[in-house]
């Protein structure tokens, strides 16, 4: 049903034909969406970096016992998901608490200011041209949608 309903939505984005600023918008949304993966693996590469490194560490952590629940863990605390309960077991480990702080505050802090430069600057180089991307795509639409008549309704 959830499925369904996207593709509803997905199918609503060819109305923006109809106006040349949602349109555009659009347009720089779909562009932008790459810097997003981008962030997202390199937020996947630190977590799994962190996990591994904290789970060949000598503790006595249940939350970071192997690399899928280290990785769990630090992903539930990028979320602000953990249980601050646990966050007293973390303090007792040293080395645990000095990673997950630096994991913390390179993802909280680093990696979302970076999100927020590349979004800025991948808008600014695309805002430019947004309005003749836009009237691009309407003609291209225009261009499909007239193929498809036939020649009897033009004579």
């Amino acid at each position: 049903c959830c499925i369904a309903m996207l593709m509803y939505f997905a199918l609503l984005t060819d109305f923006t034909i109809f106006s040349m600023r949602v349109s555009a918008f659009l347009l720089v949304c779909f562009r932008v969406i790459s810097e997003l993966g981008l962030f997202l693996m390199a937020m996947g590469f630190l977590v799994l970096a962190f996990a591994t490194s904290i789970s060949s560490l000598n503790h006595g952590l249940k939350d970071f016992a192997g690399v899928d629940k280290g990785a769990l863990s630090l992903f539930e605390m990028t979320l602000t998901m953990y249980p601050t309960s646990h966050f007293e077991q973390v303090q007792n480990e040293g080395w645990v608490l000095t990673a997950v702080a630096l994991f913390i505050i390179l993802v909280s802090i680093f990696l979302l200011n970076l999100l927020v430069a590349q979004l800025n600057q991948a808008y600014q180089a695309v805002f430019v041209d947004m309005q003749g991307y836009a009237r691009i795509n309407r003609a291209k639409v225009i261009v499909q949608t007239m193929e498809q008549v036939s020649q009897k309704r033009w004579g």
